[in-house]
């Protein structure tokens, strides 16, 4: 029987595209920094259902939000979130609690609002994706 070099490359290849950290969802999910800025979009567009479904547990009342102080913004205008790379807040392997450092600014009709904190996330009970479990977000001074 033939045997070929392909296939352990292969499987050598397969192994080196999957970042461990992002292991605990599907290969090919879209990383929590892009779920995050997905986020902030429907925010921005104040789409509740979508902004809602990103929380493994959405806030029944925004005012009670992780980060209320995003969500109740009045009059935005632009809003950029900035994340840096994810660091494991538990011992799995891989990790099923990424803590994702942020920064973001949000442009209202009195001016500009910096925050930075950080959101953690977890693997969505299907494993497809990751949800937001918590976030902690505090004013910046310029």
């Amino acid at each position: 029987m033939p045997t070929t070099e392909a296939a352990p490359q292969a499987a050598t290849v397969d192994a080196i595209a999957i970042d461990p950290l992002y292991g605990a969802v599907a290969l090919g999910s879209e990383p929590p920094s892009a779920m995050l800025n997905r986020y902030v979009l429907d925010l921005l567009n104040q789409d509740k259902a979508r902004s809602d479904a990103a929380w493994a547990y959405a806030p029944a009342d925004p005012r009670h939000a992780d980060d209320a102080a995003l969500r109740l913004l009045p009059d935005v205008r632009n809003l950029r979130l900035d994340s840096d790379v994810p660091l494991p807040r538990d011992d799995g392997q891989p990790p099923r609690l990424l803590e994702v450092p942020v920064r973001i600014r949000a442009m209202t009709a009195n001016g500009t609002i910096r925050y930075h904190g950080w959101y953690r996330v977890q693997p969505s009970a299907d494993g497809h994706g990751w949800q937001i479990q918590s976030a902690s977000l505090q004013p910046t001074l310029d």
